[in-house]
């Protein structure tokens, strides 16, 4: 099936819930129960966000036929990886938030990992990208 083009991916700021949200300046996690939930920092704004949905990245092989856009996409943003699920099926709209890999759950692909990767070295952030790779890639 094809995807749709990134040009019609639209940024969902999910106003009516914080629960991506921090107060802090510095992307960071929360844990509730066993679930770590990431947080955006407060100096990402919506429209940075929504601008990183433009050139997203992700693995057309994550597919279900159920849909015509990917399961996850993301980005690096000054050396942080996040990723964005859709927040409507079939419909486009994505959010996002700091990415966190878990044993045997949400792992990063390799063809994305290495886009990412160039991304952060030509912004002038391969450091920093590594070191959360490094910290979060269970």
């Amino acid at each position: 099936m094809d995807i749709k083009p990134q040009e019609q991916w639209t940024y969902d700021p999910a106003e009516h819930r914080s629960k991506h949200c921090s107060s802090n300046p510095e992307p960071s996690f929360k844990v509730e129960g066993s679930a770590y939930i990431g947080l955006c920092p407060n100096t990402l704004t919506k429209a940075q966000a929504a601008e990183l949905l433009l050139d997203a990245e992700y693995e057309e092989k994550g597919n279900t036929p159920l849909t015509k856009y990917p399961k996850r996409i993301w980005n690096v943003h000054e050396g942080v990886i996040y990723e964005a699920s859709p927040t409507e099926i079939n419909k486009g709209s994505f959010h996002g938030y700091p990415w966190r890999g878990r044993p045997g759950r949400n792992r990063l692909p390799k063809v994305v990992e290495k886009a990412l990767h160039a991304k952060a070295v030509y912004q002038g952030y391969g450091d920093r990208f590594q070191e959360w790779l490094n910290a979060y890639n269970a």
